[in-house]
């Protein structure tokens, strides 16, 4: 058998350093420990951010019922402008109206996802809850399997001389995912933003057209309604 090359006896003796020392700073049983302890955690923030996103869950209910309040008001302002015979009073009064029912649309998509993260909330919460109650319960068994699985991972690596690299392979690959996360969620947003200002525009265009059908079809509701009182003062 020929002798490892100079290369492979410094990477085994690298390898065997590294092993060395976190064997002797590391405490499998312990890290299982601090892991559901950090859940606990976790779970405790999980709350104070579900109740957070009820409130703005119920902020959005009110801004929802309120613009909705704002449109019937200024359609009876554009009525009342026009039996005043005011069309140009009238008009700004549609596209106010317009421009507040676009405030609308856009407020109560927002109170959907929000009532969606609100239900996604919840039922994490819960999963995280239950979970961390099964763990707690099998924390000694669990710390105490994790020690002898550390036992049985040094013999391997002692053997093999590849744990250290093996580790730092999946550190690699871990970073790799995430960076290409982050890389897929920034397209995301940036086609977000995009879309979002396009559609902006064409409810520009279209908001002129729509004040001038709604301004027409009130006009024929006003002048319907003022036959009709002029057909009832003929009769008297």
């Amino acid at each position: 058998m020929t002798k490892p090359g100079l290369f492979g006896r410094l990477k085994n003796a690298i390898g065997a350093t590294l092993n060395s020392a976190v064997d002797s700073v590391s405490d499998p049983g312990q890290e299982i420990a601090l892991m559901i302890d950090d859940l606990g955690a976790q779970i405790k923030k999980g709350e104070a951010n579900l109740k957070q996103a009820v409130v703005d869950q119920k902020v959005l209910e009110r801004k929802v019922g309120s613009l909705e309040q704002d449109e019937v008001n200024w359609q009876e302002k554009a009525e009342a402008a026009l039996r005043l015979d005011d069309e140009g009073l009238a008009r700004a009064a549609l596209e106010r109206k317009t421009e507040i029912g676009g405030q609308r649309e856009a407020a109560t998509l927002s109170l959907q996802d929000q009532k969606q993260v609100v239900v996604e909330m919840k039922l994490e919460l819960e999963a995280a809850k239950s979970k961390y109650k099964n763990l707690n319960m099998k924390r000694g068994t669990l710390m105490a399997q994790a020690r002898a699985a550390k036992e049985s991972e040094r013999g391997v690596a002692a053997s093999a001389g590849t744990g250290t690299s093996a580790q730092i392979e999946a550190i690699e690959d871990k970073v790799a995912e995430i960076e290409a996360m982050n890389e897929v969620s920034r397209e995301l947003t940036t086609d977000a933003k995009e879309n979002a200002a396009l559609e902006a525009r064409f409810r520009a265009l279209d908001a002129g057209s729509e004040v001038d059908a709604e301004l027409e079809a009130l006009k024929a509701k006003v002048g319907g309604k003022r036959a009709l009182t002029a057909g009832d003062g003929d009769d008297a």
